[in-house]
């Protein structure tokens, strides 16, 4: 069976048991009439979708309003749970699809074999297929972003409903093992059932790193290993007879416990614990790899044909059995004249005494790695060969990747910090002033500072500030622990709010006070404001003129631009526009500076924060801006969703890596004549502009459209929500400018306006249809994978809003916000109309029915959900009874999660 042939029919009976498992856990705990409730709600919000339900939604409004709070928290809570398993019973499907593609003759598309098939058919030499591989560096950075509204203790649980799904679709289940299955699956429903929903308090920093460990856990660091052993094999069938090493090229990266901007919670304390937690969850995956070693390397040294193959690995074992002579002795007597095994003997001592700091600790994770490659060489010369290619070839990968590290973690702080410790150190050291001077000045000053070996801050912890302090303590244990763990532990201190050279220098300046040695840590500066996208040329023109930064980049310029500020200040397609045209500058800026570039993609998980899927993403930059080189954020709930099972992670990784390569090795995709480019570009950066002067109506009133945002959506719950450590909010209160990127994109989507994922593109496209035609615009869909991504993207962001339901939420502001929504209806008409017409479909996503099929079975169930949610605002907003708020409040929570859950998109 091929992944083309499996039926919907699978779908539908796991949705089928779930559901029929669902109701008997409701009429066993909530009875009969809660039963009868929610099924009866199913029935009308379907016949109000179908336009049969007798006076259609103010009809279903009137009948939320007859409920009272206990009837309303049952419908929160079974329709979130409803959600949850058919989200389970459709991810087990996608399981299944891997499954059978994998399975299939040909490589399916954005696969790994598919890159390779790509290249060999584009006549690529093998020496530069090598040149190409030598070039890759690919590294996810996971963040505690807060976007993940379901609880640790809810996501174990629906994972044992995951497990049953799987163990489920077994050809050989017997009878009882099935009914044994099916009772498992109850049992965990009714676990859910009764559980709370939201958390009662917010994660702390270290809950969060918790929640990252086990991803890792759980799938990284196997898949993995898995995926370059899959690449391999690809690249060994696509290219017959040609020695092709495959280099470790993909690392991990994470900001959990790095990231202390705006999170007062992420101290030295925290990023020190957090070093120390990914360095022992890696040490004792690295303890599982010995244990099958052990069994695996039972090789006798009398079943050699050739000794001589044996020396090395003598040699090598020579100085074990002197420093170690109790492993000696037992290796001896129970791995007699097997000397592989006893040279694993060792390397797990070795390792044992890593974890706890013993006396025969390895000294860096490079000691490791030798010593797995004394096995797998000597295995090859003594005629085992193949032996070397399972366990002991993925450990050996793993080390690599994983080092004693398990993921680099990023340093971030907001740039006005640095500007305060430094002011406040060179008080200290006698020059006073630093902060009023202009930024040549600063510049000078820093530079000159930095270029004398002998100058040292005066940082005497008792006359500082805690921040100051705090900042130093940082620095320090990270010091230590890249001595420890190795350079790669932390490589990087990303700067925000990064505007001028001065603050890259700062963290430099920051850097020598706390005795790093110059440049330590890499200064990565993070564009996010338009401004100072706009001059992206100017910062990349300063990192590599100014010595002291040049110096710090070793050979390298990385940038970092984010999405999600930029969206929220322009509108989706304006900020598209600008975060393309600032890629286009900084790679001319490394041209012209002959060192390589790598973007890092501050992307979030929604199409609002620059979400959407990988692979498309991907090849939407500019080829001149990729090149081989990218770091990307995966935020929240995008964790679990593509990382969370082993055959989704291997799938969502090999599409990363298929989209660097074949975007890297075919650079002349995009190449257009000099004039014909330039054209397309200024059209790209008029278009910009309109969209960008219709996003600006919205925010020509701030207050106005606070005032709407606080009244038709439910933002104020959303900043309350217990899912991340971080404050919602920069500064106290609901301003604008104050409010982070994430609960506004959240709260739009929640409401069913989903405004940040479209609006501006139908001005966008009607600007390009009148100045160049429908045709052109048609073209440009089909030719440009920049414009095709933003275009199938919104699509999404479309599908997944609804402006029928919105118009309810609107309601619920006053006449004059209400101002608000008409802009939002009117350009919402003209995107969709404009998108149709462009992409030449009757329906959005009319080239994915499953998807369109899956879409409108929800609808219904997340019309119970807002209609709910809608309901339990205006008695929150009505309330004055603090115990009725405070429960409000909770069942609020319930929906927030719930239509997050259906409509699969948070923040």
């Amino acid at each position: 069976m091929t992944a083309e042939t499996i039926s919907m029919d699978r779908l539908d009976a796991d949705v089928a048991l779930l559901n029929e498992r669902l109701d008997a856990v409701i009429a066993e705990i909530a009875g009969d009439d809660a039963l009868a409730l929610v099924q009866g709600l199913v029935g009308e919000a379907i016949a109000m979708r179908e336009g049969t339900l007798e006076g259609g939604r103010d009809a279903f409004a009137a009948r939320m309003q007859a409920f009272d709070l206990d009837e309303l928290a049952l419908i929160a809570r079974v329709f979130t749970l409803w959600f949850h398993l058919v989200n389970a019973a459709e991810e087990q499907h996608r399981t299944r699809v891997l499954r059978a593609r994998d399975t299939a003759e040909s490589a399916p598309d954005g696969s790994l074999a598919a890159a390779a098939r790509e290249l060999a058919q584009s006549s690529a030499d093998p020496e530069e297929l090598r040149a190409l591989l030598g070039r890759l560096f690919i590294m996810p950075v996971l963040t505690a972003h807060p976007t993940e509204a379901r609880r640790r203790t809810v996501l174990e649980h629906l994972g044992v409903i995951a497990s049953v799904l799987d163990e489920l679709d077994r050809a050989t289940l017997g009878n009882r093992e099935r009914q044994h299955l099916i009772d498992s699956l109850h049992g965990a429903i009714l676990s859910l059932f009764g559980t709370e929903e939201a958390r009662a308090v917010k994660p702390t920093p270290r809950d969060e790193v918790a929640s990252g460990l086990d991803v890792f856990r759980a799938t990284l660091l196997d898949v993995t290993p898995g995926m370059y052993r899959t690449f391999e094999e690809a690249l060994a069938a696509a290219f017959p007879g040609q020695s092709l090493d495959v280099p470790s090229f993909m690392r991990w990266g994470t900001w959990i416990g790095g990231d202390r901007d705006g999170n007062p919670f992420v101290t030295s304390d925290t990023t020190r614990w957090v070093l120390e937690q990914q360095r022992v969850c890696v040490l004792k995956r690295y303890l599982r790899d010995a244990e099958d070693l052990m069994r695996e390397l039972s090789v006798s040294a009398r079943r050699v044909k050739d000794p001589g193959g044996l020396a090395a690995l003598e040699a090598s074992l020579a100085p074990n059995r002197e420093s170690l002579p109790e492993v000696m002795a037992k290796a001896q007597r129970y791995a007699t004249h097997e000397p592989w095994r006893e040279k694993v003997w060792y390397i797990r001592r070795r390792l044992e005494d890593t974890l706890t700091r013993g006396d025969a600790a390895y000294a860096r994770a490079e000691d490791y790695l030798d010593d797995l490659r004394v096995l797998r060489d000597t295995l090859q010369d003594c005629g085992f060969a193949r032996l070397a290619e399972g366990s002991l070839h993925d450990a050996i990968r793993r080390a690599e990747v994983f080092g004693f590290h398990l993921a680099s973690l990023d340093l971030r702080q907001h740039s006005a910090v640095h500007e305060r410790a430094v002011a406040e150190l060179l008080r200290h050291s006698g020059k006073d002033g630093y902060e009023q001077m202009d930024e040549d000045a600063r510049v000078a000053l820093l530079t000159e500072l930095l270029d004398h070996a002998d100058f040292e801050p005066s940082a005497r912890p008792a006359k500082l500030s805690a921040e100051t302090r705090e900042i130093l303590a940082t620095l320090d244990m990270v010091g230590r622990a890249r001595r420890e763990q190795g350079p790669r532990a932390c490589e990087r201190y990303i700067v925000s709010f990064t505007s001028q050279p001065s603050d890259l220098l700062e963290v430099l300046f920051l850097q020598r006070a706390a005795h790093l040695a110059p440049g330590e840590l890499r200064p990565v500066p993070l564009l996010e404001q338009l401004e100072d996208l706009d001059h992206a040329d100017v910062m990349a023109d300063a990192m590599l003129t100014v010595r002291p930064i040049r110096a710090a980049l070793r050979g390298e310029l990385e940038v970092m631009i984010g999405y999600s500020d930029a969206g929220k200040q322009i509108g989706y397609f304006a900020a598209a526009v600008a975060l393309r045209r600032a890629q286009l500058t900084l790679a001319r800026a490394a041209d012209k500076h002959g060192v390589p570039l790598t973007i890092f993609h501050g992307r979030g998980g929604t199409i609002g924060r620059g979400g959407g899927p990988a692979n498309q993403t991907i090849r939407a930059q500019p080829s001149q801006a990729l090149r081989g080189r990218i770091r990307v954020t995966e935020q929240g709930e995008t964790i679990t969703a593509r990382y969370g099972r082993s055959e989704i992670a291997s799938r969502d990784l090999e599409q990363m890596v298929h989209a660097v390569l074949v975007a890297t090795a075919d650079e002349k995709r995009e190449r257009l004549p000099g004039a014909e480019l330039e054209a397309r570009n200024e059209l790209f950066d008029a278009a910009g502009d309109a969209a960008r002067e219709a996003y600006g109506g919205l925010l020509a009133d701030p207050d106005l459209l606070a005032r709407y945002a606080v009244a038709a959506t439910p933002i104020q719950q959303v900043t309350k929500l217990p899912i991340g450590s971080r404050p919602a909010s920069r500064r106290p209160g609901l301003s604008f400018d104050d409010l982070r990127a994430i609960p506004w994109v959240f709260s739009w989507n929640q409401s069913r306006h989903g405004l940040p994922g479209w609006f501006g593109l139908g001005t966008a496209l009607g600007f390009i249809i009148e100045r160049k035609g429908l045709d052109y615009a048609r073209s440009l869909y089909r030719e440009s994978p920049f414009f095709r991504a933003l275009i199938n993207n919104a699509q999404l962001a479309l599908s997944r809003s609804d402006i029928d339901v919105a118009r309810c939420y609107a309601a619920l502001a006053d006449e004059d916000a209400r101002q608000i929504f008409a802009r939002i209806e009117a350009e919402y008409a003209r995107t969709l109309e404009h998108v149709l017409e462009v992409v030449e479909r009757q329906e959005l996503l009319g080239n994915r029915p499953h998807l369109v099929g899956t879409i409108k079975r929800r609808n219904p169930f997340v019309d119970v959900l807002s209609h709910a949610q809608i309901e339990l605002l205006q008695r929150l907003r009505r309330s004055e009874d603090e115990d009725e708020r405070e429960r409000l409040l909770a069942i609020l929570f319930i929906t927030i999660n719930g239509i997050a859950a259906g409509l699969q998109t948070a923040g």
